[in-house]
């Protein structure tokens, strides 16, 4: 009974019965994809003044695809709007300059604002000038450390910068760009015959030694006013943080390297213990220097007195959640008493990150007590045991929305609550339902993101009518009335707010005050008739027998019904297409493309925690009973032109299953692993050339290991877990088509699709193999984007045909 409702429109498409589309309305193309415009991120001047945004021109107006993804950053222009202005226009705000320019930071007055320019390959640091709108560029180069900042304001004057003293672009903007060159160039060298092409590198003790040293950073402080300049610290900048009153820095500085697997192998983990120091802003003075400690990603937050600094850390040698919670000081660290507060686990403190925060002078930590699986907020300290604060809370927050020195703001069970020490008191009226509103950014770095909250008195959220708020004790204040539920925050202040409302594919930036909201500016205007797919919850005993919840995306209703279904897979995860938004649609691989098409798509639930023994089997019977399920609430769907599709640990699925399952016509695996021997020792593709910068042996041997492939231990000691998880071992029983989908420059290795297509043709089967240039794990290029889609729908066509 519950599907009654949407199996009425099924039988439509059935019977092939369509009823009269909406005036306009019409389907998403591959074309619509990589054009769209974007709007980035946006920022509003703390003296509430001014509005900052990012617009983004068409994905496929790149003239070069040189930095991969990041190559859109070429296309970003920035606008400012007055908000004195009652009814304001928004302006570029340096027309001269752009496109290629990004929004950084205010200064805390509001009167300068700190950007980046990228055009030609290079990158610099600009300081603007509110009052008439020029600008400063400081011929220094920006380093964008990948796990923290790379610039902060110490005052209304001063900034601090992490710089590339070489001018070179940083590793997270040129990583493949660099690949590339230095392979062509290494080419050109053998072909020339005059000097040797090769790369050198050598092991010992567990530690890599590369020929070229990895290149260093400086944190330097800006005089704003005046352009001068001087180098506070020299190093490999991991991350910085500037004390709330200016006068110092702590700094995080990648130093030597940790021996791979001790303690432990870690995905994604630093191959370089990181050491703290206290700076001083204005003498450059090290007031402190710790040897002797490694510090965990994800947390470095200063007291709000500005006297210490909360880290999480650990002695050289021992694993991460056996660390624990300290205060930095001038004077020394000084140790929390967490009690029996667990963190989480060391590769969770690896990718996530400690959540921690100062009340008064003591802390919160997010964590388990003994005995309970329960996360919770705990208060400890250095002078009693811990105690938790958010007990009482159906489930706690994940994270703090707002913090003042002696009181942090949290949002949970549909409410904003201030805690102290002294517990919870809910700050919001009851009756009324909030959730936080927090700011989209892309690119911000997970602790500024997740772990530093804004040091201000109140809260922004938003209602069920999709009403944004801001809560203080003064009470509750609506920004510009009833919204909309699919309404995204770009950025607010105590007194306004930019928002995204999206139709179709068009969105429209808002500007919400109490007075109202007014539209400011439109990206891709020509695509509000778009019609994108509402998913259809489909409820149904996973492998255990627990309920759990697949998607299904119907096309819409035509004559000749629905050409196929395709059963999406990857485990631990189903998409329900909960945002859609340009920044991701261009380069993802979203239901809608396929919807478009006439294809069913079903994202199918999949377990994604099942022994390595275990899960290949229960992945073919997980996608079994979703699509036995989605079959007896849509009995119209074609159950013999079904394919089953995967994309990286998704393809690795989808290769499990083919191994075991007929029932499908075909099968898509795009960057699939199919032989975790030979992902375990793989080099990845675009650091081999420049070893320097890492070879990711945390990557291949972690995630093998201790990431996704969850095998525990090298291919030497566990072989049988090995072979248990390899599909290439079992080519033999593949008896359908299948495409394999792969790049070469994919941190997935473009072997493992080779493989498995070699044991393919061995056996006398059907395979297609396609290969992108240049690409990586995600497709860039419009052409290639383009072709890649092309690639499916003929296959789709080719192996699905009545």
């Amino acid at each position: 009974m519950r599907r009654l409702a949407a199996l009425a429109a099924f039988v439509l498409i059935g019977t092939g019965v369509a009823p009269a589309a909406a005036t306009g309305e019409r389907l998403l193309t591959v074309d619509d994809l990589v054009g769209l415009e974007a709007f980035g991120r946006a920022q509003i001047s703390p003296d509430g003044r001014w509005a900052v945004y990012e617009r983004r021109g068409g994905y496929d107006d790149m003239e070069r695809i040189a930095l991969g993804g990041a190559s859109v950053r070429t296309l970003m222009d920035l606008w400012v709007v007055d908000l004195l202005d009652s009814t304001p226009a928004p302006q570029r705000l340096l027309p001269e300059e752009g496109p290629g320019l990004q929004t950084v930071a205010w200064a805390p007055d509001g009167a300068r604002l700190l950007v980046t320019r990228l055009q030609d390959a290079a990158f610099e640091y600009g300081i603007v000038d509110m009052a008439d709108r020029s600008v400063r560029w400081t011929g220094l180069a920006p380093d964008l450390p990948t796990t923290g900042a790379f610039a902060a304001w110490a005052s209304a004057q001063t900034v601090i910068l992490a710089v590339r003293p070489d001018g070179s672009l940083p590793l997270g903007l040129d990583y493949t760009g660099a690949s590339i060159r230095r392979t062509a160039e290494a080419r050109e060298r053998t072909m020339r015959g005059l000097e040797p092409s090769r790369t050198v590198i050598e092991a010992s003790g567990g530690v890599l030694a590369t020929e070229i040293q990895e290149a260093v950073q400086t944190l330097v402080r800006v005089d704003a006013a005046s352009g001068e300049t001087r180098v506070l610290a020299e190093g490999r900048i991991a991350d910085f943080a500037v004390s709330p009153d200016g006068a110092a820095v702590a700094l995080v500085l990648r130093a030597e390297p940790i021996p791979l697997a001790e303690p432990e192998l870690l995905h994604m983990e630093d191959d370089r213990r990181r050491r703290l120091r206290l700076i001083g802003v204005e003498t450059g003075e090290t007031l402190l220097r710790i040897e002797d400690l490694d510090i965990a990603p994800h947390l470095l937050r200063w007291s709000p007195d500005s006297g210490a600094v909360l880290v999480w850390a650990r002695r050289d040698g021992a694993r991460w959640e056996d660390g624990g919670l300290a205060r930095a000081t001038t004077g020394g660290v000084a140790w929390f008493d967490r009690g029996g507060v667990s963190a989480g686990r060391s590769p969770e403190i690896v990718l996530s990150g400690v959540r921690a925060d100062w009340l008064g002078r003591d802390a919160v930590l997010y964590g388990t007590a003994d005995g309970s699986d329960r996360r919770d907020w705990h208060l400890v300290s250095r002078s009693g045991p811990p105690r938790a604060l958010t007990a009482a809370l159906t489930s706690a927050p994940t994270r703090i929305a707002a913090a003042t020195p002696d009181a942090l703001h949290v949002f949970a069970d549909g409410g904003d609550w201030t805690m102290t020490a002294g517990g919870l008191t809910r700050r919001s009226p009851q009756g009324v339902a909030l959730r936080e509103a927090t700011a989209f950014d892309l690119d911000l770095a997970p602790r500024l993101k997740n772990n530093e909250a804004p040091r201000r008195d109140w809260a922004a959220a938003m209602g069920p009518d999709g009403r944004l708020v801001v809560i203080s004790e003064a009470g509750m204040r609506s920004l510009g009335g009833a919204g909309h539920e699919n309404d995204r925050v770009l950025a607010v202040s105590a007194g306004a707010a930019l928002t995204l409302r999206p139709e179709g594919l068009q969105e429209t930036l808002q500007l919400r005050r109490a007075g109202g909201v007014r539209d400011l500016d439109r990206v891709n205007a020509g695509l509000a008739e778009v019609r994108l797919t509402e998913p259809i919850p489909v409820r149904h005993p996973d492998w255990t027998g627990q309920e759990t919840t697949s998607w299904l995306f119907l096309p819409r209703p035509s004559p000749r019904g629905i050409r196929g279904v395709i059963v999406r897979v990857y485990p631990g995860w189903a998409d329900n297409l909960a945002r859609v938004d340009p920044f991701s649609m261009t380069y993802s691989r979203r239901p809608e493309v396929f919807v478009a098409q006439g294809y069913a798509v079903l994202s199918a639930s999949i377990p994604g925690d099942v022994a390595v023994q275990e899960r290949g089997d229960a992945w073919a019977r997980a996608a079994d009973l979703a699509v036995d399920a989605a079959l007896e609430a849509f009995p119209g769907l074609p159950e013999d032109r079904m394919t089953l599709m995967g994309h990286s640990f998704g393809g690795h699925a989808a290769l499990e299953i083919a191994v075991r399952s007929s029932r499908f016509r075909s099968y898509v695996a795009s960057s699939p692993y199919s032989d975790m021997l030979g992902v375990w020792g793989a080099f990845d593709a675009v650091g081999r050339i420049q070893p320097e910068n890492g070879l990711f042996f945390r990557f291949n041997q972690g995630w093998t290991e201790a990431g996704q492939g969850a095998l525990g231990a090298p291919p030497w000691a566990e072989p049988e877990l090995y072979a248990a998880s390899s599909p290439f071992l079992r080519a033999d029983r593949i008896t359908r088509p299948v495409l394999l989908l792969t790049a070469d420059l994919d941190f997935t290795p473009m072997s493992q699709a080779e493989r498995m297509f070699s044991a393919i043709l061995r056996n006398g089967g059907e395979a297609r193999m396609v290969t992108y240039w240049g690409e990586t794990h995600l497709i860039w290029s419009p052409a290639n984007i383009r072709d890649y889609h092309q690639q499916i729908f003929d296959w789709l066509e080719k192996t699905l045909r009545p």
